[in-house]
């Protein structure tokens, strides 16, 4: 059992699964797709997970939200994404009207019921409404799930935890790829994932897993 404490203390860290909203970040076809531009092969094992917890949520009346990173082809949005993703700002990842910026089709969202989220930034806080959407649903509290950990969903709980948002950040339910070299060490997918599962859970919220979390939803009836 993950341990949901503040370091050096007893006080348990909040989360409040009656009034949480479910975060699915990116689970998109530029990530996912085999071959795809910024192909995250964890990120389509995590789908069962996923589904799972969205089933869950969803049958609570609790908001789901399924983001997408989307820009405009010419470009004008890009910021500095264009020079830190050269793929994306060359126009062959990420771009509006695409099938690449379309949801997995494994993913089992529901727009009848679901929020589709555009976003420009890793984070799904910056420059959308999520917040207010959050807000007036009387939310607290999020649940962050997708690709990739160390990115846009590392991102996203950051933004959660700034605007007073209690976060759980589910280990097995994000996913993230190798890092090249840089001047200090190529990093595995592997190595990744646990340093950012390690900073969240000192730095930004609770980190535990799909079982774990779903023990507490079902006991938030």
């Amino acid at each position: 059992m993950t341990k949901h404490v503040l370091a050096g203390t007893d006080q348990e860290l909040p989360f409040h699964p009656e009034r949480a909203a479910l975060l699915v970040i990116d689970m998109t076809n530029d990530f996912l797709a085999e071959g795809a531009p910024y192909e995250c092969a964890g990120g389509r094992a995590l789908l069962p997970r996923i589904n799972r917890l969205i089933g869950l949520v969803r049958g609570r009346g609790l908001p789901v939200v399924c983001t997408t990173q989307v820009h405009h082809r010419d470009g004008a949005d890009l910021g500095m994404v264009r020079y830190l993703h050269p793929l994306t700002g060359s126009g062959k990842a990420l771009v509006e009207g695409t099938g690449g910026v379309a949801l997995y089709p494994d993913l089992d969202f529901d727009p009848a019921t679901g929020e589709f989220l555009v976003k420009r930034r890793y984070s799904a806080f910056y420059g959308t409404d999520l917040e207010n959407f959050l807000r007036r649903r009387g939310i607290d509290s999020v649940i962050v799930t997708g690709v990739a950990t160390h990115s846009c969903c590392e991102a996203t709980a950051r933004d959660a935890l700034f605007r007073d948002f209690a976060v759980y950040f589910v280990s097995d339910a994000t996913a993230t790829v190798g890092l090249s070299d840089a001047g200090w060490g190529a990093f595995t997918a592997e190595e990744v994932q646990r340093f950012a599962l390690t900073d969240v859970a000192h730095f930004l919220g609770r980190v535990g897993t799909t079982g774990e979390l779903a023990t507490l939803l079902g006991a938030a009836r």
